[in-house]
């Protein structure tokens, strides 16, 4: 079954009439039409603060004060770790339970997110529903993800490995948060 099928048909409850999948796709169009991102307020911060408004109802990486109206990735990897956050660390990326226990909570339609925070900049991506592959580059198998890094649009995607949001070199360093309901 393709991606975007299986999406929209496992969050048809979630939207009612709107198709997920349809919904993260145009979100994917759009951000393509945007060749030029400005700066950490722009790709994956404001894809998945927006997909997880849009799928999910929840609002905690948007931001009145960085003018942007999303916190950047950086932000929301401290978020995440901060005292009383919605948000449950389920652990790190190099572990094969966390990975699995990931793709369970997507499957369920549960908000998880993997996120890097760096120099300068990090990354998050989102754990889509659907099912775990055999990463080469992780040597794990690892969830289904979307992904829309800062300055390198043409590397944006829907539906890949998670590995591929993240390179061999950050599975260590990459860490996988679920929603708390």
């Amino acid at each position: 079954m393709g991606r975007l099928v299986f999406l929209g048909v496992v969050f048809a409850a979630t939207l009612g009439a709107q198709d997920w999948g349809a919904e993260v796709e145009k979100m994917l169009h759009e951000f393509m039409a945007c060749k030029s991102p400005i700066d950490d307020k722009s790709p994956c911060n404001v894809f998945v603060s927006r997909a997880l408004a849009r799928v999910y109802g929840i609002h905690d990486f948007e931001s009145a004060n960085n003018g942007t109206g999303h916190l950047s990735a950086n932000q929301i990897a401290d978020k995440l770790a901060a005292p009383g956050s919605n948000w449950t660390k389920l652990g790190n990326a190099g572990d094969q339970a966390v990975l699995e226990q990931a793709q369970g909570y997507a499957n369920l339609k549960k908000a998880v997110i993997a996120v890097y925070k760096g120099e300068g900049h990090g990354h998050v991506a989102i754990i889509l529903p659907g099912k775990s592959v055999a990463s080469s580059a992780w040597a794990l198998k690892v969830p289904n993800s979307a992904s829309f890094p800062l300055d390198e649009p043409q590397k944006a995607y829907i539906g890949k490995p998670l590995s591929n949001a993240f390179g061999a070199s950050k599975k260590s360093v990459v860490l996988i948060y679920g929603r708390n309901f």
